[in-house]
């Protein structure tokens, strides 16, 4: 039986017969086909057609390895398949002629196809195997990865601690320098505090806990605080909402949401040239929903970016993974709502976090206003 090897495109010997006639074919390195090479054998290979001959000495197609190395004087060959795939040949070759028959070609077609049912149920097994072990190790992953998160967290805290201690006492003493160091340092440690939480949410998320704390709350104040806060880099952000837009869901999470749609928003090459930050409340069928829109000015649409919501996939140009938008969809989807991107025109992108609130519960004022940072 010969298998192919794609790796270097050889027809590879893997069932010899304890011959001498076996023996020799090892011997002058007849084990090995290359495509390349020709021969009867590669030719059923490609093919799909059987091939039988009883006086191989007179085929000017075949090797001379087969017919002198060997001294092969009748043969059969056939293909076998895995599924529709061309996998190998099943070869039976003697050294005497007018050996075979017709009725030899029909049995050796049908070891071949019992050939290949077994090994497409082999290699079935062992994917299934991998598949049931893998799922194992990325747990083990998992659960290694939150171990680790925690004791990062536990390090973080007694050095916020410290640092601001540090710019407590440089404020005190008047120099200006180290309180600029100091609140430079906060905040890279807010970020990879930020991002510390970012993958336990991950794991909660992978683990089935990822919950939230429905509770009323104003998402005008939510958005004021975080646009107050948010470094853009330059970037001017403008918030266009009503006065009040009072609900219940989770203020936290949807804190964390913004502040990763802004984060995505000002990582892009080139960057906007404009944030534009919309709150609104649209009428559907099943009620009122909130929609929180950021806006891009001066971003084009990416490429497959229907795949900017996977985890640690993001725009080629961007400096940002993508983490931030997985989750984002993650807190869509815990409120019943949904994380769209979308664009306007040719230079604008449009990240809308929209989601289902009761009627009952919302407070809108019909005032609305605009603020900057």
């Amino acid at each position: 039986i010969f298998l192919l090897d794609a790796s270097n495109e050889t027809l590879v010997a893997r069932s010899i017969s304890d011959t001498a006639l076996g023996k020799r074919q090892q011997a002058i390195g007849m084990d090995r086909l290359p495509l390349a090479n020709g021969g009867r054998t590669v030719e059923v290979f490609l093919t799909g057609t059987p091939h039988f001959n009883n006086h191989v000495n007179e085929d000017a197609d075949e090797l001379l390895g087969v017919k002198d190395g060997l001294g092969i004087q009748s043969q059969i060959a056939v293909i076998f398949k895995v599924q529709t795939h061309h996998r190998g040949v099943v070869l039976a070759a003697s050294e005497s002629q007018d050996f075979f028959s017709p009725q030899d070609v029909r049995f050796l077609e049908a070891v071949a196809r019992w050939v290949g049912i077994v090994v497409g149920r082999a290699e079935l097994a062992a994917r299934v195997k991998y598949e049931e072990i893998e799922p194992s190790w990325g747990q083990i992953g998992e659960e290694i990865l939150t171990i680790m998160a925690h004791e990062l967290r536990n390090y973080l805290r007694p050095l916020e601690g410290r640092l601001d201690l540090m710019r407590d006492r440089a404020m005190r003493d008047q120099r200006e320098k180290d309180v600029q160091n100091a609140e430079s340092c906060i905040h890279t440690l807010g970020l990879l505090s930020q991002s510390i939480s970012d993958l336990l949410d991950i794991a909660r998320i992978n683990q089935g806990i990822f919950t939230i704390n429905p509770q009323s709350m104003n998402l005008v104040e939510i958005t004021r605080e975080v646009v107050t806060k948010f470094d853009a880099k330059h970037i001017p952000i403008a918030v266009h909402t009503p006065v009040e837009v009072v609900f219940t869901a989770d203020p936290d999470r949807l804190h964390q949401a913004l502040e990763h749609m802004l984060s995505y928003a000002t990582s892009q090459e080139p960057q906007p040239k404009e944030i534009i930050i919309d709150v609104s409340v649209e009428t559907r069928t099943d009620g009122p929903w909130i929609l929180l829109t950021v806006k891009q000015i001066g971003s084009v649409l990416p490429q497959q970016f229907e795949n900017l919501f996977q985890r640690f996939v993001s725009k080629t140009q961007s400096t940002n993974l993508g983490l931030g938008l997985y989750l984002t969809n993650q807190i869509a989807l815990a409120h019943q709502g949904t994380l769209a991107i979308d664009s306007q025109s040719s230079d604008e992108m449009w990240l809308t976090f929209a989601f289902p609130v009761e009627e009952e519960e919302l407070v809108v004022s019909s005032m609305r206003m605009i603020f900057r940072q």
